[in-house]
């Protein structure tokens, strides 16, 4: 691990407007139009720290039962780390658990390059500033800091400090395993957007991953508004659902978002290679009763989806989706309604009882 520079003393450069993801877009009602998308430059980034931290949301948010396709990583995951005797800081689990499952921005760093290495993305951690995290936590707890993420408050540099030891550790235990799957489809998802960009131009690309190009910056509703960036970042994940990571250069100069890659139905490949991809997972009832593809499809349901985006995501032909759809549909547990031009499946009532029933019941044997 290359060495952790020591912290600067002055973090005064962390008060600037255009470093807070919270910040006004109208900037001392200015507009820079460097930070337009259509002229600022945009790039896609790998993040082995970025999805560090989302799969540690994952874990933190589901106690025991996680959502298709998580399943299998999740029971091998906490199997290693059991194992290895690591475990997530306390205060970091309820980071997680409050706030829709988003990081305060001073625990981020914007990726240097298009792959860095763990070590780099660490090494700001070691001047995080105890001004600017009070700051951002002061504002993301409004009514006060709570008991469980005071440690973090009372000594920013310290919990930092200590996440710069936990989380290697934390890789090594969780994801390295995994390494070739998530090198691979992000590779993948890289390549896809890389041709949007070239084809279609940048603002294509920030719609497609959900922000929005507002005059002199961008904005994610919710999540992020910043002015006056001459760069966005755009971090793919493999576990990049639920809220985006965000932050912002120290010197305001780049602002990076995380996305959700396509395709993350690569981790339901990781089970034993002797099992035959149409044999139902011991002890999973909803594959017993209907079958480990159309399993999938009902779990891949838990959000709308169309049958396009349902095919890629589990990596079956659009006809054998179309055709366990029609079938669901037919049976009252999935429904189907139009949004525009687009056609969305969700589970219907009997859907999300059939699914919490089945699935609670594997999840309660997984966590045993």
């Amino acid at each position: 691990m290359s060495e952790i520079p020591s912290r600067p003393s002055d973090c005064a450069t962390s008060g600037d407007p255009k470093s807070d993801p919270k910040s006004d877009p109208k900037r001392d009602g200015k507009r820079d139009p460097s930070g337009d998308p259509k002229s600022a430059g945009v790039r896609i980034a790998s993040s082995r720290l970025w999805e560090i931290y989302g799969s540690i949301g994952l874990l933190s948010a589901h106690r025991g039962l996680v959502p298709w396709p998580y399943a299998t990583w999740d029971k091998a995951a906490r199997r290693s780390l059991s194992r290895s005797d690591v475990t997530i800081p306390g205060w970091l689990v309820h980071l997680f658990r409050t706030g829709a499952g988003g990081l305060p921005p001073f625990l981020l760093t914007v990726p240097a390059s298009d792959a860095p290495d763990l070590s780099e993305e660490l090494a700001p951690l070691a001047a995080v500033c105890p001004a600017r995290a009070r700051a951002e936590l002061e504002q993301r707890f409004p009514r006060g800091v709570p008991a469980e993420v005071r440690p973090l408050y009372a000594d920013p540099e310290a919990r930092a400090a200590e996440l710069r030891a936990f989380l290697p550790r934390y890789w090594r235990a969780a994801l390295a395993p995994y390494a070739a799957t998530l090198r691979a489809a992000t590779e993948e998802d890289i390549l896809r957007r890389a041709r949007t960009l070239a084809t279609q131009g940048p603002e294509a690309l920030l719609n497609a991953v959900g922000g929005i190009a507002v005059p002199g910056g961008v904005a994610v509703p919710g999540v992020m508004a910043v002015s006056g960036v001459s760069r966005l970042v755009l971090v793919p994940l493999l576990f990049g659902r639920g809220t985006p990571f965000s932050a912002v250069s120290p010197d305001g100069s780049e602002a990076a978002l995380s996305y959700p890659v396509e395709g993350s139905a690569v981790l339901v490949g990781e089970a034993p290679p002797e099992r035959r991809a149409d044999t139902p997972e011991r002890g999973d009832r909803l594959e017993i009763l209907i079958g480990r593809s159309r399993a999938g499809v009902v779990r891949a349901l838990v959000v709308p989806t169309t049958t396009s985006d349902l095919a890629t995501t589990l990596g079956l032909a659009p006809s054998t989706v179309s055709q366990h759809l029609t079938a669901l549909v037919a049976a009252g547990v999935v429904r189907r309604r139009r949004a525009g031009v687009r056609v969305l499946y969700e589970l219907d009532r009997p859907g999300v009882v059939l699914l919490r029933h089945l699935d609670h019941a594997r999840g309660m044997r997984a966590a045993r």
